[in-house]
């Protein structure tokens, strides 16, 4: 079993000719103790999200909505349209995610029930993205309405770049750049990462350089190692380590994330989560989700 089947499978259902439809929904109960606190305890629908995808011989598009407890309504995640001037070359423009950072945005494309500390990416913003892919070697870069605080104008515009490149089967580096400018700070994050899967196993080193993060021009430093191991087809787990030295927090994390794969569109996702904070105590985080995906 290839490592990468460990993230919950998904598979498209189609509409009518060029036209499909897929999402997940992720229902949640946790726990968490932290120093000096009550613990709060949660159930709820995590994320309930359905995306509409249409593909064309050179045009697509893909619509993206979301329903969390915590919002209590229905967001509008992705909308954008794509076209392909070439085999290798596309563009896109609309809204859609930024392309920092190894760790996805959905739930359903994590290896453990949690982001790590040092996830600090952007999120989803507006603007105008192209990618060349060739081979072995690729670079994407967009202009958006804002990197980080997507504010829908275009007053103080942010920019992302990234290359990337698989020089051997099984093994993916990334190296991207965000920036965006703002009347009280210019903010900027350099990101590295490398994935490896190799049969059942999977690993992963993430690197990431936070520059003027605040009002203060607060900078940090961001690492992350993860590995996953599918020991068998209905059981992995992953081990993931995370470490940010900022000026506004030093935080130490450690995760052991058992899944237990129900069937191709179940999976049952438990966690115990430590992360340590330099002068302010600890967390511990008990978790479970179960995800069906469509």
């Amino acid at each position: 079993m290839a490592a990468v089947a460990s993230v919950t499978a998904q598979a498209e259902i189609e509409l009518a000719e060029g036209l499909s439809l897929q999402g997940f929904l992720d229902v949640s109960a946790s726990s968490s103790d932290v120093d000096g606190k009550d613990t709060k305890s949660t159930a709820e629908i995590g994320e309930f999200e359905v995306d509409l995808l249409y593909g064309g011989d050179s045009i697509n598009a893909q619509v993206d909505l979301n329903y969390t407890d915590t919002s209590g309504g229905v967001d509008l995640e992705q909308a954008f349209v794509g076209f392909s001037v070439s085999d290798q070359f596309s563009l896109k423009a609309g809204k859609f995610l930024s392309c920092i950072g190894f760790e996805t945005f959905d739930v359903n494309g994590l290896y453990q029930y949690s982001a790590a500390a040092s996830t600090v990416y952007p999120g989803h913003h507006t603007g105008l993205a192209g990618v060349y892919s060739g081979e072995t070697f690729g670079v994407y870069g967009s202009v958006v309405d804002g990197t980080w605080s997507a504010d829908g104008d275009t007053d103080d515009l942010g920019y992302e770049v990234q290359v990337f490149t698989s020089p051997a089967e099984g093994l993916t580096i990334k190296l991207g750049y965000a920036t965006e400018s703002g009347d009280a700070y210019d903010k900027s994050m350099l990101n590295l990462w490398a994935a490896y899967s190799v049969d059942a196993l999977t690993v992963a080193a993430e690197y990431s350089s936070l520059e003027d993060f605040g009002a203060n021009g607060s900078d940090g430093d961001a690492y992350m190692l993860m590995g996953n191991y599918a020991f068998t087809d209905t059981f992995n787990a992953t081990l993931r380590y995370a470490h940010v030295d900022a000026d506004w927090a030093e935080i130490d994390e450690f995760t052991i994330s058992p899944r237990f794969v129900i069937s191709d569109n179940v999976s049952v996702i438990t966690e115990y989560r430590n992360r340590d904070f330099a002068g302010g105590g600890d967390e511990d985080l008990l978790a479970a989700r179960v995800l069906y995906t469509f």
